[in-house]
């Protein structure tokens, strides 16, 4: 545990950053990563209520930072920090729903492709195969599939899948779109279920902040993945 440090807050963007980025959708598990995972932490930035910061993993410097809940508010965050930094590689860790009962609740799962209305966004086949190897490397288990991003989900509880989709989330369609850019960026997403629709089953919703061990290891692994 490497908590019970002090985080140095530094002038917005105004920074170098280091080029790979762990993104999540709440600012507490940012604070919680840092205090548990990171090392040299500093804050940049604590806008609009989000936060980003820097700090090392096995040495490793990389960026972590929030980006609030759905594809909007994703995508403006990301936007940003893209526009203003040399990002090269991005792995978000957030939260799905599901209904199919092969999948438990409070499992991991790292999706192949991201279904959104009639589109398709496919993930970055290395990071996708860098997740693989670190699964089997460390023992830990997680489960590949497709995803459908629906943040209207949150308005009307309708949970309305592509055919193909095991489970819905509320950004990983926005994250993959830049997948098709000419940037050579490398993105991955890796998700929590934390509920099923079919039986109502939940997991805690302080659980659910701080996101499980291995699966905030396999993130944090998988983005500093021959980095260097």
């Amino acid at each position: 545990m490497k908590g019970d440090k002090l985080m140095n807050l530094i002038d917005d963007y105004k920074c170098v950053l280091p080029s790979i980025c762990l993104i999540t959708d709440d600012p507490y598990r940012v604070k919680m990563i840092a205090a548990h995972y990171l090392d040299k932490v500093e804050i940049f930035t604590e806008t609009r209520g989000q936060v980003g910061l820097m700090g090392e993993f096995n040495n490793i410097p990389l960026i972590v930072m929030s980006v609030g809940i759905g594809i909007t508010s994703t995508m403006a965050y990301l936007t940003e920090l893209c526009s203003k930094n040399q990002i090269k590689r991005i792995v978000y860790f957030g939260d799905c729903i599901t209904n199919d009962s092969s999948l438990p609740v409070g499992s991991t799962t790292y999706i192949s492709k991201a279904y959104e209305n009639d589109e398709c966004f496919a993930v970055s086949e290395n990071l996708f195969k860098y997740a693989e190897s670190i699964m089997q490397k460390n023992n830990i288990n997680a489960r590949a599939c497709a995803t459908t991003t629906n943040d209207s989900y949150f308005i009307d509880k309708k949970y309305i899948t592509n055919q193909e989709a095991k489970v819905l989330d509320f950004a990983t369609s926005a994250i993959y779109r830049l997948n098709n850019n000419a940037t050579n960026r490398e993105i991955l997403s890796i998700l929590n279920i934390c509920g099923n629709v079919t039986t109502n089953e939940r997991i805690d919703e302080a659980i659910r902040q701080s996101g499980c061990h291995s699966a905030v290891m396999l993130a944090l692994h998988t983005l500093i993945f021959k980095a260097i």
